[in-house]
């Protein structure tokens, strides 16, 4: 009941012209029709992504990513990290540091092999047969296409974090579940930068200017205090 209830409330949460800095724009298709996800990096490797959902976006600021969501009309910010911090408090706890960068272990069935390369919207990558994403079905492999190139990586570590952001709040869920995904997705991420897994692929990567406007924070990151007691507020009497 109590993670039901801190899931709902999480999910809730977050659901001036300037000079234009160099930088690089690309567009991913999505498996769900119609959907596009974009990710704007800088120059200095800051980025904004997006899968076109209305209000709600993730900056990469610095190295930290930020969950931009609207709320009662509202807009909500807090770190990814500092959300899971908050339900770790809340909760059991599942990430114990996990997302600021605590060294952990993918998946006991993980494994990534290599299967030659493939050219995905002009760029080209290593092919890997990944085992152990799912625990019902550890000799089941997904097939992927991922990119060392280094000019990349800011694409790569963008996306990273915004797929752990759709993770974090189902942990009052899916519990410890929530952390093993989280240790496998860093490990499909260490091999390179996603131009095709299945439900993402690459459609376009070009040059574009990223204005500053596009990279600033809306509005003050709520601290793991204000998480923390705005979740727990949430819970019924006495728990």
């Amino acid at each position: 009941m109590i993670r039901c209830i801190v899931f709902a409330l999480v999910t809730a949460v977050f659901g001036l012209s300037a000079p234009a800095r160099a930088g690089t724009l690309a567009t991913y298709a999505d498996e769900t029709p119609d959907k596009v996800m974009t990710i704007e990096v800088a120059d200095n490797g800051d980025a904004r992504i997006s899968d076109g959902t209305d209000g709600d976006y993730g900056l990469m600021l610095g190295g930290h990513f930020y969950i931009v969501g609207s709320s009662g009309g509202a807009l909500r910010v807090a770190r990814i990290e500092d959300v899971a911090a908050a339900i770790d408090q809340v909760i059991p706890p599942v990430f114990r540091g996990l997302l600021s960068g605590a060294r952990t272990a993918p998946a006991r069935n993980f494994r990534a092999v290599r299967q030659g390369t493939r050219t995905v919207a002009g760029q080209t990558g290593t092919v890997y047969l990944v085992y152990g994403l799912n625990d019902q079905k550890p000799d089941e492999a997904q097939e992927i296409v991922l990119s060392s190139d280094p000019a990349l990586r800011p694409i790569g570590a963008a996306m990273e974090q915004f797929m752990n952001a759709a993770i974090v709040p189902a942990a009052p869920l899916i519990g410890e579940g929530a952390a093993d995904i989280i240790a496998s997705t860093r490990a499909i991420f260490a091999l390179g930068t996603p131009l095709d897994v299945g439900r993402f692929r690459l459609t376009s990567l070009a040059d574009a200017d990223v204005p500053p406007a596009r990279l600033a924070l809306p509005a003050k990151a709520s601290t793991v205090d204000e998480l923390v007691s705005e979740m727990r507020s949430m819970l019924p009497s006495g728990q």
